[in-house]
């Protein structure tokens, strides 16, 4: 059981990390490719545009808000298996970092009310 697990938020968002280090490892392919993923599969799932996360090394990043998950060096090539994670299946377990430190001052930022970064009135939402 994770750390976190009972804490979980009831926003159904994926924050991807499109500040400029992760942008440059293919973060906004990553963006694009889950919300094709979630168009197709008609969920309610919400992608949204983040600043930073402050993991650049191992970027593309992104947060599952709803799920407690944190994934590094993300590819388009995931976008599926993570949706399913959002939806309620399984964690990725070869890029889930959702249990190093970083993950867990983010999510104690979110359980604070406190969402820095968060770019969510981007118009491809």
């Amino acid at each position: 059981m994770r750390m976190y697990e009972n804490f979980g938020s009831d926003e159904r968002i994926i924050h991807v990390c499109v500040n400029t280090d992760c942008a440059m490892r293919g973060s906004e392919a990553v963006r694009d490719r889950l919300r094709a993923v979630v168009d197709e599969s008609d969920s309610d799932l919400e992608v949204n545009d983040y600043v930073c996360f402050a993991a650049c090394e191992q970027g593309p990043n992104l947060l599952i808000e709803h799920s407690r998950a944190f994934y590094s060096e993300v590819t388009p090539q995931d976008a599926e298996a993570i949706v399913e994670h959002a939806e309620g299946g399984d964690p990725v377990a070869a890029i889930d970092r959702s249990s190093s430190f970083i993950a867990r001052k983010i999510f104690n930022m979110l359980d604070a009310g406190f969402k820095p970064g968060d770019l969510s009135l981007s118009s491809d939402t």
